[in-house]
């Protein structure tokens, strides 16, 4: 469970992300990419050295092996945690759709980008598609 600390009385963001991509093989490489790296950050949750709200002080050896692994190098160590927030991420086509409530998605926006696409992002509070009409 998470527990949220800060200030507003409200946090939900209701935000959908979607990288577009040129076909949908492209798409799909992207969203594999997505889950080994959630895979890599519950991991190192697991071991203790990624905790909420503590970024991480050193990338360990086993998330340096993934980073290069997807030839993702602009994370820093506070965007891995990231990926272990709630996050519906899912192929449509040619898009990988990104739904969550939180605010911090920088890390899935540089996965997409790293990966080529053309990104929008957008609160589904104020508007019901975006510019595809996804």
């Amino acid at each position: 469970m998470k527990i949220w600390h800060g200030y507003g009385t409200e946090h939900s963001m209701n935000l959908k992300l979607i990288g577009h991509f040129a076909d949908a093989d492209e798409a799909n490489a992207a969203i594999e990419v997505i889950k080994v790296l959630t895979a890599a950050a519950e991991l190192e949750h697991e071991a203790g050295r990624l905790e909420y709200g503590e970024p991480l002080r050193m990338f360990g050896d086993e998330l340096l092996a993934v980073l290069s692994e997807v030839k993702i190098h602009s994370l820093g160590y506070a965007d891995v945690e990231q990926f272990l927030y709630d996050a519906d991420v899912k192929a449509d086509g040619s898009d990988v759709v990104v739904q969550t409530d939180e605010i911090d998605v920088i890390a899935f926006v540089k996965v997409l980008l790293a990966r080529g696409a053309i990104v929008e992002m957008f609160s589904m509070h104020d508007h019901s598609t975006g510019v595809g009409g996804q």
